[in-house]
């Protein structure tokens, strides 16, 4: 009876560390294009019913746009 018992506290303790890294995010990328390379990065995160997003693109000629946004229910 021991070990089920112990089997699945381990899987809901891993559960839990896997819904806790889900609630945030990075991406990156990179675009080629006739003019140069661009880069976007943008990353989020959620909590307590509010999610919010900054995304940063630079392009060919170093300009650089940011944009942040958050969303509440």
């Amino acid at each position: 009876m021991t070990k089920p018992f112990l089997t699945s506290l381990v899987i809901g303790a891993l559960s839990v560390a896997a819904a806790a890294d889900a609630i945030a995010w990075t991406r990156t990328g990179t675009a080629t294009g006739p003019r140069g390379t661009s880069h976007v990065t943008a990353t989020g995160s959620c909590a307590n019913g509010s999610c919010t997003r900054n995304v940063t693109r630079t392009g060919p000629a170093g300009n650089t746009y940011t944009r942040t946004g958050t969303v509440s229910r």
